[in-house]
Parts: structure tokens; sequence; C-alpha cells
């Protein structure tokens, strides 16, 4: 496999828990007005997370490893940045009343 590739799959697997984090996380689902979720896989998120690093530099992946660590964090930083999708919150509910 190549570099890009292999780095490309360790970006996806690491970005696929930073997304589960994202949409169990408690105080954005609060705030957003969403129902609390009924589990919070945090152990299972940060094997996603951080894995494919580890694999890359058993795998003596040096450069792919670089990648991934640069492209993760900024991942992480985007999808705090979105706006969580808003349910209707218990203020507007409490308006319609």
């Amino acid at each position: 496999m190549t570099t890009v590739t292999v780095t490309l799959a360790a970006i996806l697997l690491s970005l696929a828990g930073i997304i589960v984090l994202t949409a169990t996380d408690p105080k954005r689902r609060r705030v957003s007005g969403l129902p609390e979720a009924r589990r919070r896989p945090a152990a299972l998120a940060s094997v996603l997370i951080f894995a494919p690093g580890i694999a890359l530099l058993i795998a003596g992946q040096s450069a792919a490893f670089v990648m991934w660590l640069a492209a993760v964090p900024l991942a992480g930083w985007l999808l705090a940045a979105l706006p969580p999708r808003h349910g209707d919150s218990r203020r507007q509910q409490a308006e319609k009343l």
C-alpha cells in the first residue's frame, strides 16, 4: 500500500472515533436540545482515535504517522467548530406552551 492510502485509512478511522465522541457528548447534546445519548462508548472511540497512529509507528510508516498526527487534531477542531444540529430546545418548547 502506498503512504497516501495508509494515511487516509488511518485518518478516516480516527475521524470515526472523533465523530462518535462528538455525537455522544453530553454538554453538546444538552445545549442543542437533543436527548441524552443512551451510552457513551468513550473507550471504543479512544481506541478508534489512537490505534491507527500506534499502528503506523509499529509499521515504520513515519511519513504517514506525521501526516496522521497533523490531520487528526485538525479534523477534531473542525468538528468542534461546527454548530450542533438543533432539535427543539427546552426554551423553544416552553415558548410554544
